[in-house]
């Protein structure tokens, strides 16, 4: 039995584990299906699947079987295989950065989570067991429509995903920004503000997506904002999409997240990069 619990709400709704789990089996089908188009074999422990073996697989094995492929097939030759999907991406993201009014409002993508017995530290620790690993394994876990995963020591992370569960992959950089990119203005309690802008890995073009996600620090239990924002005339479906792609990767990282279990020295070490971090948010 789970000792931790972690609730979500979007839009004032609250979303169930279980309708998020629903949609990420939904998600996992359709890059089941990507493969299948593209004559990519799917494999569990060393067993190729068909394609109705896929469909009727446990949410757990398909987890399994995605990550195990994608790490077989490494990054390089990911990048081949989806070369055609990053031309007609980069297109998109190039006419939504030309349409771009900056002097309307962005599309707000908000969803608050709350967890009992999950503590910002161990959060801290998975962000930096992900960035450790780098590998195409964790990430595909923790969503199947990520594609790929790239981390530097900068805080940068090059990947490819579906953004906003929206037509083709997109490749991205992501690359930590400050408080004059802010895109609204961080809650009085929230102690971290983790913000980011968005470009495209092939030549720098701003897709104009920003990232930021707000935490707060409760003890064993923390609350989170995650925010992603893009301009009023980028499609509408991008955004709701978006929604739901942060509730099952952010569900999945907090269940990693809850079997780390900061020492007393990690602690003492939170405590410090806490009170440097919270600067950030001013």
């Amino acid at each position: 039995m789970k000792d931790y619990k972690m609730q979500f709400e979007v839009d004032g709704k609250k979303i169930s584990l279980a309708e998020i789990e629903e949609m990420e089996m939904k998600r996992y089908h359709h890059v089941f299906e990507i493969f299948g188009k593209k004559g990519i074999s799917i494999k569990l422990d060393g067993v190729e699947k068909t394609q109705s073996e896929l469909l009727s697989l446990s949410l757990e094995d398909a987890k399994r079987a995605l990550a195990q492929t994608r790490e077989e097939i490494c990054k390089e030759k990911t990048l081949e295989l989806f070369s055609d999907e990053i031309k007609s991406s980069d297109q998109m993201w190039k006419e939504i950065n030309e349409t771009a009014d900056f002097s309307q409002p962005y599309q707000q993508a908000i969803v608050d989570v709350k967890t009992e017995n999950i503590s910002l530290p161990q959060f801290m620790m998975f962000n930096q067991l992900l960035s450790k690993k780098n590998d195409l394994y964790m990430p595909s876990t923790i969503h199947p429509e990520h594609y790929f995963f790239d981390a530097n020591n900068k805080g940068e992370q090059r990947i490819i995903e579906t953004f906003g569960m929206y037509k083709d992959p997109s490749y991205l950089d992501l690359k930590p920004a400050g408080s004059k990119d802010y895109p609204i203005q961080p809650d009085e309690d929230t102690d971290i503000v983790m913000m980011g802008k968005t470009y495209l890995a092939d030549n720098g073009l701003d897709t104009t997506i920003l990232g930021m996600h707000q935490l707060k620090d409760r003890g064993n239990r923390m609350e989170v904002k995650l925010g992603v924002f893009l301009p009023a005339s980028a499609p509408k479906e991008i955004i709701d999409g978006h929604k739901w792609h942060l509730m099952v990767e952010f569900k999945n990282g907090l269940e990693i997240a809850a079997k780390k279990k900061p020492n007393f020295l990690q602690k003492i070490l939170f405590k410090i990069v806490l009170k440097k971090l919270k600067s950030n948010k001013k």
